[in-house]
């Protein structure tokens, strides 16, 4: 392992390494996760696991990847090849040896946190209604969720929201093999929170303080609950944990968050199942 990453990285600039590469992964990670919801959307026999039954067609499929895309290529890439050089001065190593996978696992543990915690409190700010109705109103098009809708965002939603995925970044400074382990992982945690299935391999099955997929589209449903990213912990204690029904906690039947009728949803959208 040593031997190819030193392959991969010898006599490559701070550019292609910490701009480039980041850039290359996560754009790969995008459309690998995003083919697999393809692959469950349009297979048959998981339909029994489909949280809501409609089912986004051909054409939601191509406008999502299309603004994807285009949002990428003129927002997402140009400011993250400016910022490469914050890598570069915190001092992400990119030097051997790599780092052992304890530390390695202990690192992304504390980047899910502490993401998890930035991105609550982001995403509660852009459900204030000023920000609702010029920023955060585009993600919610989609009331019924699917992967590649994790992206879909207005470009300033998608610095400040993702400036979480930087945040812990700078703080560890983990090695350049961890901080691109890290943005994959981030990547496709997006799109399976998006995926609006319960797929019986999902870790939150496993995991009981993961949210998951049923956690999340319980958030496109009623725009007003469920505001965290990975984790439930920060929408219980602060109140909007919207459980009801979805199994996740004993005291779920307990929630406090009040379901909005379809005619104060924000944007209009449609809630139903």
């Amino acid at each position: 392992m040593e031997h190819l990453w030193q392959s991969l990285v010898a006599g490559r600039s701070s550019f292609v390494l910490y701009a480039l590469l980041p850039t290359i992964v996560v754009t790969i990670a995008y459309v690998l996760g995003s083919a697999l919801c393809f692959y469950v959307e349009r297979g048959a026999s998981l339909a029994k696991y489909k949280l809501q039954r409609k089912k986004q067609e051909a054409s939601a499929w191509r406008r999502c990847l299309k603004h994807v895309f285009f949002h990428k290529l003129t927002s997402e890439i140009p400011l993250t090849f400016a910022a490469y050089p914050v890598f570069v001065w915190v001092g992400v190593s990119h030097e051997p040896p790599l780092p052992g996978a304890l530390v390695v696992l202990l690192t992304l543990a504390g980047c899910f946190v502490i993401e998890d915690v930035w991105h609550y409190f982001a995403h509660r700010t852009i459900h204030t209604p000023w920000a609702y109705k010029k920023i955060h109103h585009i993600h919610h098009r989609y009331t019924t969720p699917f992967g590649p809708a994790a992206n879909y965002a207005h470009p300033v939603e998608t610095i400040f929201t993702g400036f979480g995925t930087v945040l812990p970044v700078i703080l560890f400074r983990p090695h350049l093999s961890t901080m691109l382990i890290w943005i994959v992982l981030r990547q496709w945690q997006a799109i399976s929170v998006h995926v609006g299935y319960e797929l019986p391999w999902r870790p939150s099955r496993f995991l009981p303080f993961l949210g998951g997929a049923r956690f999340h589209d319980r958030h496109h449903e009623r725009f007003n609950s469920n505001y965290a990213p990975t984790f439930v912990w920060m929408d219980r204690l602060l109140g909007t944990a919207d459980e009801d029904g979805l199994g996740l906690s004993p005291a779920s039947t307990k929630r406090a968050v009040a379901r909005p009728s379809s005619s104060a949803t924000p944007g209009g959208g449609s809630t139903t199942r």
